[in-house]
C-alpha cells in the first residue's frame, strides 16, 4: 500500500503583498514629499517673518540707516534674504563698515553684527589725501589736507581712487609692501610710525613718533628689521631724542646720528660751500713767484 503524500494548494497570488507593500510606500513618500513642499511653502511666506533685528557694534550709523542699506523690513521672511548678497550691498553702500554678519535667528530674529572701519592712514596722491583702513580700503577720498593723529603715506602712486574700494597702485609691488608694513606696524608699534615714504621700494623712510627719521632701506626682511629698530629705540634712546637711525643689515646692524650732529654737519658744509675765494691779489701773486 502507497502512502499518499498530499500537496499543499497554492493559496492566492504571492507577488500581491509586495506590490501592496510596494504602494504604500510610494503612497507615503508622496505624502512626506508634499508636506515638505507645503513647509517650504509656508517657511517662505507665513512661518519665520522677522519680527525683530538685533543690531550691535554700530557707533557711527544708526540702526534704522544699516537695516535700510540692506533692504532689511519687519515683517520680511527671513528665508527670502540672501545672506552673502545683503552683507555685500550693506558694506558697498555705507563706507564706514568694514565688515557685517548676518545670521537667522528662529523664529522671528534676524542677527546684524557690524564691524565699524577705522581709519588708519592718510595716503598722499595728486596733491590730495584719501583715508583709508588697514586692510588697504578707501574712507575718504579728496581731502586737501593730511589728517593729523594718522600716519602719512608718500610715494603710493595710487590709480582708480574710489570710496569703498580697495586702494590700488600703479606699482603692484607696492601695494604689497604698504600692506604687510601695516600689518607688521600694527603689531610691533602701533601708532607709533607716522610717516613712511615709498617713492622708492628700495630705500623706503619712515618717520617714528615725529622725531626720528629711519631709512629703512628695502622691505627685505621688513618684519624683523621694523622690531630690531624699535627695540633701539624704545631701549636705547631717552624719549626725547631726535635724530636718524640708518639700518645697514642684519650682520651689521644700525646706527644712530643726533639731530644735532647732523645739523652741525649740514652748517660745516653748508660754510664750506658759501666760503668766500681767497682774492688774486698783486700781493699774494708776488708771494706765489717769490715761492
Amino acid at each position: 500500500m502507497k502512502d499518499v503524500v498530499k500537496t499543499a494548494k497554492p493559496q492566492g497570488n504571492p507577488t500581491r503583498p509586495r506590490r501592496r507593500r510596494r504602494n504604500l510606500s510610494l503612497y507615503y513618500l508622496m505624502i512626506i514629499t508634499v508636506c515638505i513642499l507645503i513647509f517650504l511653502v509656508l517657511s517662505r511666506t507665513v512661518f519665520f517673518n522677522i519680527n525683530e533685528y538685533l543690531v550691535s557694534g554700530n557707533k557711527l550709523y544708526a540702526d534704522d540707516t544699516i537695516l535700510e542699506a540692506g533692504n532689511l523690513r519687519y515683517g520680511r521672511n527671513m528665508y527670502g534674504i540672501n545672506i552673502e548678497k545683503t552683507e555685500q550691498k550693506i558694506k558697498d553702500t555705507l563706507v564706514y563698515v568694514e565688515d557685517v554678519n548676518l545670521k537667522r535667528k528662529l523664529p522671528d530674529k534676524f542677527v546684524v553684527e557690524v564691524t565699524e572701519a577705522k581709519a588708519y592712514a592718510c595716503v598722499e596722491y595728486d596733491n590730495r589725501y584719501a583715508i583709508i583702513t588697514k586692510s588697504g580700503r578707501y574712507l575718504e577720498t579728496e581731502q586737501l589736507d593730511a589728517r593729523a593723529g594718522l600716519m602719512l603715506i608718500k610715494g603710493m602712486e595710487l590709480k582708480d581712487v574710489a570710496l569703498a574700494q580697495d586702494f590700488a597702485s600703479k606699482d603692484d609691488t607696492k601695494k604689497t609692501i604698504i600692506l604687510e608694513l601695516l600689518n607688521a606696524i600694527s603689531e610691533t608699534c602701533d601708532g607709533k610710525i607716522t610717516e613712511i615714504d615709498i617713492t622708492d621700494r628700495t630705500n623706503i623712510s619712515m618717520v617714528y613718533d615725529n622725531r626720528i627719521t629711519i631709512d629703512f632701506g628695502s622691505s627685505l626682511d621688513y618684519d624683523y628689521k621694523l622690531r630690531y629698530i624699535t627695540a633701539i629705540i624704545e631701549e636705547n634712546l631717552d624719549p626725547d631724542e631726535e635724530g636718524t637711525i640708518i639700518y645697514h643689515s642684519s650682520a651689521a646692524g644700525a646706527s644712530f646720528i643726533k639731530k644735532e650732529d647732523i645739523l652741525q654737519n649740514e652748517a660745516d658744509r653748508e660754510a664750506q660751500l658759501n666760503a668766500p675765494e681767497p682774492e688774486n691779489t698783486d700781493e699774494n701773486a708776488e708771494e706765489s713767484e717769490n715761492d
